[in-house]
């Protein structure tokens, strides 16, 4: 059955962005990701000027969900301690550890200064929230790095098969060795 409704550029970023966690940067061509959208290349051309255009609004699309949005949420959240908790929740949610995994492994230096910022995003965010429950500067940056350490780790883990079983217990656990 063809497609009756316009395709908009964030259609074809998330198709792109799905086909990135997938298969990295290469894996984010025109015909592949038309064929996931089940559209023309031609509906592609109206929107992008190229291959690299779709990439740029993939890895654009990724950053607000993994930065802006992310921090507006936590931003409603008093209590530090549960919004670390709710930081590394959505961290590790489905298919965002392994993507963040993906982008830091890329040669690609456009998909890598995106990783670059979401994580540095994410640090400030952690060790802002150590500095409230009482850390000095230099040591709420540390924890800050070893709990997202940890969280990389923790997805490495998930990628080859062995995930925590109940991942909210495992974070409970994970923050309670971290938190003062």
């Amino acid at each position: 059955m063809p497609r009756t409704a316009r395709l908009s550029r964030d259609d074809w970023a998330a198709a792109a962005l799905a086909a990135l966690a997938e298969g990295g940067a290469a894996a984010v061509a025109v015909e592949p990701v038309a064929a996931r959208l089940k559209a023309s290349k031609s509906s592609f051309y109206w929107l992008f000027d190229n291959r690299s255009a779709l990439l740029d609004a993939a890895l654009e699309l990724w950053e607000r969900e993994q930065t802006e949005r992310v921090a507006t949420h936590l931003a409603a959240i008093p209590d530090p301690a549960e919004r670390m908790r709710t930081l590394f929740r959505l961290a590790l949610s489905t298919g965002n550890a392994d993507l963040a995994l993906r982008l830091t492994g890329e040669a690609n230096t456009s998909v890598l200064a995106v990783a670059g910022r979401v994580t540095r995003r994410r640090l400030e965010i952690l060790e802002a929230s150590f500095r409230e429950l009482g850390m000095a500067d230099g040591q709420a940056g540390h924890r800050a790095t070893a709990v997202y350490a940890t969280y990389l780790g923790t997805a490495v883990l998930a990628r080859v098969g062995v995930a925590p079983a109940d991942t909210d217990a495992y974070v409970d656990d994970l923050l309670a060795a971290y938190l003062p």
